[in-house]
């Protein structure tokens, strides 16, 4: 692969960094670290095992302008409205090309002690938190878009709750990219930090407005402390012209709880990296996904579960519908140390083609090191159900209604597990609109059907 965009980076790194030159001594040094580790990696190609699905041509093949400065002054109000999910009283945090914009923001706290904000203005705000935390667990090392977004991460979301403070509204982080004059990179950066016995739900979702390519390399690191607990909803509903490679790296203390959903129902290229390691015991960690495809998308969701310590519980339920020529990945490893006795974890991936060039590639991945332990993978694919789709025409439903009827069912599952009301009624109407039956929502007896 042509170099073309790395020496970009390199580029642009040369002139970000005298813009930060007021940092920190410890956020300069991380940065150095970090593009020096990405001159000496090399873009992933098939040839790579966890990238052997994943082209990444398209890094190369367009023209991206990197952002080193914020400019949200042409985006309205009005042009943000239609992706705030509206009927959801939230915190509502928007990064225009990867840079905060708090004239088209809504922070609803006014308690002192929690920070809801961003990054940068987080450095001098906690220094001590950042410190600690920041680049300690995604390692630049470890991949190269890890690298490049730490070199030149300038903003995005920082989180901090502190013991015992449950976020009553949820959080929601809206990444939005102006592509309507140049092929854009965005580079955005989120830390969140929940305390003891805290409580958060968090939405992130990304858009693009214009018809230019729009590249964002999104890496984010949450730390979970004693028995917090942590919903993350990662909604991707983009356009044809957009490519998003996300990070997201949980580290969980002992009885904390992550919960995760990610939903990808568009896009032109979607790769969601998202890792936990099991710190402590009696931790939780539940993985859901819905995917639904069409055109020539393509999604890779990479999960990867650490079970570092004994008596912790893992869930993954990933559940993907594939139209046209779309194409998903789905690569779940569950690693177990030999330390970590008494784990419990279950991994499932079921997927539905819709047409013969639509495409699965799915491999469950268990590692296991310790010998008193309960953990499972499975993996299925075929197409809709003859006997239950003649089991709905002999009642009088016409085939449309009725392949809509179990496609619903089909990912009910997943959608019913989003504890947000207004924000599972907003995915049922997107999923709804790809159908033939607008009308038709999740039925809890015909999901009987299909399972």
């Amino acid at each position: 692969m042509p170099d073309n965009f790395k020496n970009k980076v390199l580029d642009s790194y040369k002139s970000f960094i005298d813009l930060t030159q007021n940092q920190s001594e410890n956020f300069l040094k991380i940065r150095k670290d970090a593009i020096e580790k990405f001159e000496s990696m090399e873009f992933p190609t098939i040839k790579n095992e966890e990238w052997k699905y994943d082209n990444l041509s398209f890094i190369n093949k367009h023209d991206f302008n990197i952002i080193s400065i914020a400019d949200g002054e042409q985006i309205s109000q009005e042009m943000i409205a239609p992706y705030s999910f509206q009927n959801l009283d939230t915190h509502f945090l928007v990064f225009i090309n990867g840079f905060y914009s708090p004239r088209l923001s809504k922070i609803q706290s006014k308690k002192k002690s929690i920070y809801i904000g961003n990054l940068a203005d987080a450095i001098n705000k906690y220094p001590e938190e950042i410190k600690e935390h920041f680049s300690k667990y995604s390692k630049s090392e470890s991949d190269i878009f890890i690298a490049m977004n730490t070199a030149l991460a300038q903003d995005g979301a920082f989180i901090y709750i502190p013991d015992g403070i449950s976020i009553e509204h949820p959080i929601h982080l809206l990444y939005l990219t102006d592509s309507r004059k140049n092929a854009i990179y965005t580079n955005p950066r989120n830390l969140i930090i929940a305390g003891e016995c805290s409580n958060v739900k968090i939405i992130e979702s990304s858009y693009t407005i214009g018809s230019m390519p729009a590249f964002t390399n999104l890496v984010s690191e949450m730390v979970l402390d004693f028995s917090s607990n942590v919903e993350y909803y990662k909604i991707q509903n983009n356009g044809d012209n957009s490519f998003y490679i996300g990070t997201s790296q949980t580290i969980q203390n002992k009885a904390s709880s992550y919960n995760s959903t990610t939903v990808s129902l568009k896009g032109n290229f979607i790769r969601n990296n998202l890792n936990t390691l099991l710190n402590a015991e009696s931790c939780e960690a539940n993985f859901n996904g819905f995917y639904y495809l069409d055109g020539n998308n393509f999604v890779d969701n990479h999960t990867l579960v650490d079970h570092a310590n004994p008596n912790c519980v893992s869930n993954e339920n990933y559940k993907g519908i594939m139209d046209d020529k779309s194409i998903a990945v789905f690569n779940g490893k569950v690693i177990v140390r030999p330390d970590a006795q008494k784990t419990n974890a279950l991994q499932t991936n079921r997927n539905i083609l819709l047409t013969d060039e639509a495409k699965i590639n799915s491999k469950p991945q268990l590692e296991i090191f310790a010998d008193d332990v309960k953990c499972s993978h499975g993996a299925t694919c075929g197409y809709l159900d003859k006997e239950a789709m003649f089991y709905l025409r002999a009642r009088g439903i016409g085939e449309e209604m009725a392949k809509s009827l179990l496609l619903n069912a089909f990912a009910g599952e997943i959608i019913e597990k989003i504890n947000i009301s207004e924000l599972r009624d907003e995915i049922k109407r997107q999923i709804a609109q790809r159908l033939i039956v607008d009308d038709i929502y999740f039925c809890d007896v015909l999901e009987q059907i299909v399972e």
